[in-house]
């Protein structure tokens, strides 16, 4: 008898190409058109970037380089006295494709602020002891020490990170996936059994409580009537 031949392996899957996917949370490189300053910048203020390097996916070009798109000022607070550092909080715009869909972007790093290292922490510590010990008055210098502002001038770079998985289908069509949504720790869960509400709702009329059935009350038993004494003899 001949033997059995082994079953076929069932053929997996084709795992994408290097370069047919961008995974989700990638990094663009901008350029900035506009200045960004803890100084002269306002919160609500539009800043145009462009992208450095075309976003290739498949062989094709899906944002050619140069093109546009818009950082958000969200919040900004300029350097002040107590040697206190100016920062701008930034939120990037979706990028709009020249198909005209859009790419949901965010920023590495909401605040943007000038790197107090370390080194300059001790540098300045050591310094304020010093001062403290020999020179007259030295708290009001301390005082009065301004910080620095974070200042991004036009040409400048500036990265982002994609907020979607781009990648290219069997069909040779470019398809943008933005992940669900994490479920909020603050969402009530859904119950299983039904739950009293606590309060009427709006609108709504309140359920009548049913009448307790008076329970009767039972007479009270008779007091025995003690039995006379007999009399004594004479």
């Amino acid at each position: 008898m001949a033997p059995t031949p082994p079953p076929k392996a069932t053929p997996s899957p084709t795992a994408p190409r290097p370069g047919n996917v961008v995974p989700f949370d990638s990094t663009l490189t901008f350029v900035l058109d506009d200045e960004i300053s803890s100084k002269s910048s306002k919160a609500g203020e539009i800043v145009r970037v462009h992208l450095k390097s075309g976003l290739v996916v498949g062989g094709k070009t899906l944002a050619p380089p140069g093109t546009p798109a818009q950082i958000r000022i969200i919040d900004v607070s300029a350097s002040d006295i107590a040697d206190t550092y100016g920062f701008v909080d930034i939120f990037f715009e979706p990028m709009r494709l020249p198909d005209g869909r859009m790419l949901p972007l965010r920023a590495p790093t909401a605040r943007l602020a000038p790197r107090r290292s370390s080194g300059h922490e001790a540098t300045v510590a050591t310094e304020d002891t010093v001062g403290g010990i020999f020179v007259p008055y030295y708290s009001l210098y301390q005082i009065f020490r301004h910080g620095k502002n974070f200042v991004l001038r036009p040409g400048a770079e500036i990265p982002a990170r994609t907020a979607a998985v781009i990648s290219e289908g069997r069909n040779g069509t470019i398809a943008i996936a933005t992940p669900h949504p994490p479920p909020l720790g603050t969402q009530q869960p859904t119950a299983t059994f039904p739950v009293v509400p606590a309060a009427t709702p709006v609108g709504g009329e309140p359920t009548p409580r049913p009448k307790k059935t008076p329970v009767p009350t039972p007479p009270p038993a008779p007091t025995p009537t003690p039995a006379p004494s007999p009399s004594a003899s004479p």
